[in-house]
Formats: C-alpha cells, sequence, structure tokens
C-alpha cells in the first residue's frame, strides 16, 4: 500500500472554496478503484492549513488518481486559491488497521 499525505495552505478569504474542492475530490475518490481511503482534515491550530490522507493498493492507483481530469483541475484552481505550493509526502504502508 502507497501513503500520500498532502498539507495545503489556503489563502484565509480563500478556505472554503479550497474545502469545497476537497470535499468533491473525496466523492471522486471513494469510486476509484485502487483508492483505499481518502480523507480531508483541518489543521486545529491553523485552521487555513488542510491536510489530506491518500491510502492507495500501489502505485499505479496513486498514479490514475493523479493524473484523473478532477485531480488536475484542482491542481489549477489551487494555484490561485493556496498561500504556497502543496507539500506532499509518500510513504510506503508498514502496518496499518481499518484499512480495507
Amino acid at each position: 500500500m502507497l501513503l500520500l499525505l498532502a498539507e495545503l495552505a489556503t489563502k484565509p478569504a480563500h478556505t472554503s472554496e479550497v474545502e469545497t474542492i476537497l470535499r468533491e475530490l473525496v466523492d471522486f475518490a471513494a469510486n476509484e478503484p485502487g483508492t483505499l481511503y481518502y480523507a480531508v482534515h483541518r489543521q486545529q491550530d491553523q485552521p487555513q492549513t488542510l491536510i489530506v490522507v491518500e491510502q492507495y493498493r500501489d502505485r499505479a492507483a496513486c498514479d490514475a488518481h493523479l493524473q484523473s481530469a478532477p485531480v488536475q483541475e484542482a491542481l489549477r484552481r489551487f494555484e490561485n486559491l493556496l498561500s504556497a505550493s502543496p507539500t506532499i509526502r509518500f510513504a510506503d504502508t508498514l502496518a496499518a488497521t481499518g484499512i480495507a
């Protein structure tokens, strides 16, 4: 399994719009065959920082998600809505519970 962890710092006036885009991506990811888990979180001490946690069956499933039209459109829109480029980390899963 592969984990993708993304941190997005929104411009204060655009936090709500970014949240809406990310909720749409959660709905999209729910129907992707290799996506095991996809969640969006708001950092408690920095409400304009959103954290996306994604778990994929393998790298191919992750790549398919990242290359999809909805994700590409979201990334294009984020250019004007974020205060900095997203921080993205990939990790191989060593052990997990609660993932199908």
